[in-house]
């Protein structure tokens, strides 16, 4: 047995960790990565189910970092939620510290965190930015754990490109069709992912993220930049894996290899 086949034995999932302010649309795309409606299973590290009464959200209510969320139609999926961030309190940052520090000493390698999942919604034009990602990509070093950077709900510019376009002198036809093209625009001309990169921990790769709410929706190139990001190639295959039903993944990646 090879090296590889040997440490794809030790995988029993991949880990992910997502953080992220409330309402960032996390619980929806958690749902789309695993191609689910279903609700989300919540178990503490004793393995006893927690019930969240939240209706199968994970935005709200108390929680527990060391929680995990997995669903039935996806168990190679386990995801860890760090909420409460949006303020960018120290306490919390410590407790995000602390946990990557201490799952990266894990001794089983499926224990580990693997990849992380930073969601900023784009619903606050005005402010997308906030205390909390500066506060996290300038403070927290995430050992080795690659992160990417989630810009979610990115159709929430599209109402203002809309705007922009009716302006111009467009028709509501066309303004609506052409309102995804405007929005990409004005999300490049905000300089919002140039300001992470420049921070100190910044995110290894971003991707962008509309209509999440859509059972359709198509988050493949989430998968992809992870797969990207990713410095092992045994890690690389088992994210891969995890999304057998996606066949564009799948060959794409036999491709690249």
């Amino acid at each position: 047995m090879d090296r590889n086949n040997a440490i794809e034995k030790k995988f029993t999932c991949f880990r992910v960790l997502i953080i992220g302010r409330a309402n960032a649309g996390k619980t929806t795309i958690l749902q789309r990565v695993c191609k689910t409606t279903e609700v989300p299973q919540v178990r503490d590290k004793d393995g006893k189910e927690v019930d969240i009464r939240v209706q199968g959200s994970l935005e709200r209510g108390e929680h527990d970092i060391e929680n995990e969320i997995t669903f039935r139609s996806n168990h190679r999926y386990v995801f860890h939620d760090s909420r409460g961030f949006e303020a960018g309190r120290i306490d919390e940052l410590k407790k995000v510290e602390s946990f990557l520090a201490g799952r990266a000493k894990a001794q089983k390698l499926a224990d580990r965190i693997h990849a992380i999942w930073y969601c900023i919604p784009m619903t606050d034009r005005a402010r997308p930015l906030t205390t909390a990602e500066d506060t996290f990509f300038s403070r927290c070093g995430t050992s080795n754990v690659p992160v990417i950077a989630v810009f979610s709900k990115m159709d929430g510019l599209d109402v203002v490109a809309y705007g922009q376009l009716r302006k111009e002198g467009k028709n509501k036809l066309d303004a609506k069709s052409m309102a995804p093209e405007r929005a990409m625009k004005i999300f490049d001309n905000g300089n919002y992912v140039q300001c992470l990169l420049a921070m100190k921990y910044p995110p290894l790769d971003h991707v962008c993220l509309r209509e999440m709410d859509k059972e359709n929706a198509n988050c493949s190139g989430l998968i992809e930049c992870t797969a990207a990001a990713l410095n092992d190639e045994t890690l690389e295959k088992l994210l891969v894996s995890t999304q057998q039903t996606n066949m564009g993944i799948c060959i794409t990646y036999a491709i690249n290899r």
